[in-house]
Parts: structure tokens; sequence; C-alpha cells
């Protein structure tokens, strides 16, 4: 049987160690919620990255003033974040991909990613170029509209035919019907717009170079002058809007792409949250199974500690029942009385016991003095028969000495045998005093 207080260091080591295995979980629980949390909302955040990207590219497609900022800080951070997630980033407590399974799907995210990104940037150019062209086609529509109406003016000054007269004055019209067709394809991007727009654009273009074309209109210098001046404004003008019909042909066909690839980027950010999720209450279970483990752990080893702390107190109760077996009372040992404590009881013994060991180191001491003696009486025994060997038979002497060696180191054994005896019967005398001092305080 182990000793109790071996039982005692175990029980003790153990549950420490209990102790701080279970705190050390609570510690880590606490962080690992700290992280996960920190990555989920940034893997989340990434699904609203993805709708404020496809919304500012919406808004500004018909936006009045064109301002990137929005656009630029949405694309610069769901860019580093994906970046982030992908690799971890201490500074940042976000840590790189838990499993295979989430870094997988993270890099099917990086790569639908790309193509949107090179989009994005694409229609950053455009609508920067949109914007210089607009700009150029609307300020300038008023003075294309007051070009045409000088031209009226002067066609009828001139006496023209009133055909070409009704002609320019359409002109005037066409010029304003062009641009209304114009931005509300610009505003919608419905093709009707455009057609109208170009139909608008086209009569107008034929009209002027028939003008243009016709001698018997450009003698009249008056005339001639304001036509020739139109004619090179509209070069440039034109120019310019079919300029920005193509580009914006070019922006729609990105926005048309944003609207139909936006739900593919979202739907895959969105699955890479939900794997994060799952792989961060796994973990929390996985945890707090342990926690609960090592908590039963701790709850086993304090019912064994009652236990034990039970057994200790059986133990000396036996040894109080023993104590009063082992050491009997002489006769003129006086009577205790019987309302008297067992602790008080056990230390009369344990005095009348101290007695008696006195008595046997006594008896110890003597002996040893005993055994000194018979060891000097051998001794000289042994001389004076070493002197007169020679009178006996080799053989006989041989076997004699043999015998008188044995003698001599029996009684050195015996003697040191008194001697240790002696010493361990006085460290049990101090012992048994110092247990005695110790009950009667």
């Amino acid at each position: 049987m182990k000793k109790i207080t071996s039982q005692i260091k175990f029980i003790g080591g153990a549950l420490s160690l209990v102790i701080i295995a279970i705190v050390a979980s609570v510690i880590y629980i606490n962080q690992k919620s700290k992280y996960d949390s920190k990555v989920i909302n940034i893997a989340g955040k990434q699904r609203m990255l993805t709708q404020k990207i496809s919304k500012e590219i919406f808004r500004l497609k018909t936006a009045r003033e064109i301002n990137l900022n929005e656009l630029n800080e949405a694309e610069k951070l769901f860019d580093t974040n994906l970046k982030d997630l992908l690799e971890g980033n201490i500074e940042r407590g976000i840590y790189a991909p838990p499993t295979k399974e989430i870094k997988e799907q993270l890099t099917r995210v990086k790569k639908l990613w790309e193509p949107f990104k090179k989009k994005v940037d694409r229609f950053k150019k455009l609508i920067t170029k949109i914007e210089i062209e607009k700009n150029f086609v609307i300020e300038n529509n008023e003075y294309l509209l007051e070009i045409s109406d000088k031209v009226v003016k002067k066609m009828v000054e001139a006496n023209i035919d009133a055909t070409y007269i009704d002609k320019a004055g359409r002109q005037r019209m066409l010029s304003q019907r062009m641009m209304y067709f114009l931005l509300l394809y610009l505003n919608e991007g419905e093709p009707k717009y455009y057609r109208v727009f170009y139909e608008t654009l086209h009569l107008y273009d034929s009209t002027l170079k028939e003008f243009y074309s016709d001698k018997s209109v450009m003698e009249k210098e008056k005339l001639n002058k304001i036509l020739e001046h139109n004619y090179i404004f509209w070069k440039e003008y034109i120019s310019h809007a079919r300029e920005l019909i193509e580009l914006q042909g070019k922006l729609n066909d990105i926005v048309d792409f944003v609207n139909q690839f936006n739900n593919v980027l979202l739907n895959g950010m969105d699955q890479a949250v939900s794997m994060y999720a799952i792989y961060s209450e796994k973990q929390r279970t996985l945890l707090e199974d342990i926690e609960n483990i090592l908590a039963m752990i701790a709850l086993v080893i304090m019912f064994y500690s009652f236990f034990l702390i039970r057994n200790i107190q059986k133990h000396f109760e036996e040894f109080l029942e023993k104590s009063k077996s082992f050491v009997s009372f002489d006769k003129e040992e006086p009577k205790i009385c019987e309302n008297v404590d067992e602790l008080t009881i056990a230390s009369k013994r344990l005095e009348n016991f101290i007695q008696r060991v006195d008595k046997m180191i006594i008896d110890a001491q003597d002996a040893i003095k005993a055994s000194e003696h018979l060891t000097r009486e051998l001794s000289d025994v042994s001389e004076i028969l070493e002197k007169n060997a020679k009178n006996i038979d080799k053989s006989k002497r041989v076997e004699l000495e043999k015998y008188l060696d044995t003698s001599e180191d029996i009684a050195i054994q015996s003697l040191e045998d008194l001697e240790r005896s002696a010493k361990l019967l006085q460290k049990l005398h101090e012992n048994l005093s110092n247990i005695l001092k110790k009950t009667k305080k």
C-alpha cells in the first residue's frame, strides 16, 4: 500500500495540473473566439464589399459628378482582406486558412475576383473618359443650337428658298432631340434610344452636308461664313459624340458583366464565411468537451481526496485502538477518568512507552559494555592460544585459528549491532519525546 503522504502529493499535483489545464483551456477558448470572430467578421465584410463595389458602379454610371473614392476604397479593402485571409496577417490578428477546404474556397474566390477586379479597373478608366466626353457634348450642345439658329436667320436674311429655311429650322430641333436621346441612352442603356440618337445625328449631318454642297447657298457670303463655321464645329462635335457613344457601349458591357458576375463572387465569398463559421463552431465544441472532461477528472480527484481523508481518519482511529492494546498500564499507573479524551489517553500511554524505551536504552548500553568486555577477553584468549599453538598439530592449529577468527568476527559484529541498535533506540526516544511535547501543547 502506498504511503498516505505519497497519495496526498499525487492528488495535489494531479488536481493542480487539471486546474491549470482548465484555466488554460478557458483562456484559449476566449482567445480563439476572439480571433475567430475577427476573421469571420472580415470574411463577412467581403460579402458587403462585393455589393458595395457593384452599387458604386451602377451609381457612377448615371451620376452627374464622378467621385471614385468610395469605389477605390472598397476595391482596395476587398483585395487586402482577401490577401490577408489567404496568407494570414499577424498584425491584424488574422490567421491563415485553418483547413484545406477553406484555403481551396478562398483560392476559388481569388480566381473569381481577378477578372472582376480587371473589369472594375477598366470601368474607372472608361467612366473618367466618358465624363470628359459627356461634359464636352452637353456643354457645347447649346452652342450647336445657337449656330443652327444663326443659320436659319441668315437664310431668312438672304431670302433663301423656304424649303431650305424649313430644313435649317429643323436642325435646331435635331440638335436638341439628339441630346435628349443621347442622355436617355447614357442613363438607361436601351438600344432603342441608341437607334433614335443615331437616326437624329445622321439626319442633322446629311442636312448640313446638303447645305454645304449647294453652290447657290454657299455663294451667299454671310451664309457661307456661318455654314462653314457650323460645318467645322459639327465635325468636332460629332466626333466627341461618337466617342462618347462608343465608350458608353463598352461601359455598359462592363456593367452587364458586373451585374451577372456579382452574385457569383458573392456566393463564393458566402461559402467561405460559412466554412469559417462551421470550423469555429467545431473547434469551440471540441474545446468545451475537453474542458468538461477536465472538470470531470477534477471532480473524480475531489471524490478520491474525500475518500483518502476518510481513510486517514480511519487509520488514525485504528492507531488509537492499537495503542491501547500495545501499551499496558502498570499497577502504579493512576486510573484515568473515563471522560478524558483519547488524545490525553494516548499521551499517557506514550509517556509509559518512552519510559520503557529508556529502560531498553540502558539495557542496550549495559549489553554494549558486556560485549566490549567479552571481546577483550576473547582477544586475550586468542593471544594465549596463538602463543601455545606451536605445540599443537598443524592441522588442528589451522582449524583452531579458524574458529578463533570466526569468534572474533562474531564478537565484533555483535558489538557493532548493539551499538547500532542503541543509536536507533536513542532516535526513537527523541522522536517519541517530540511527539509527546506536541500533544501536550
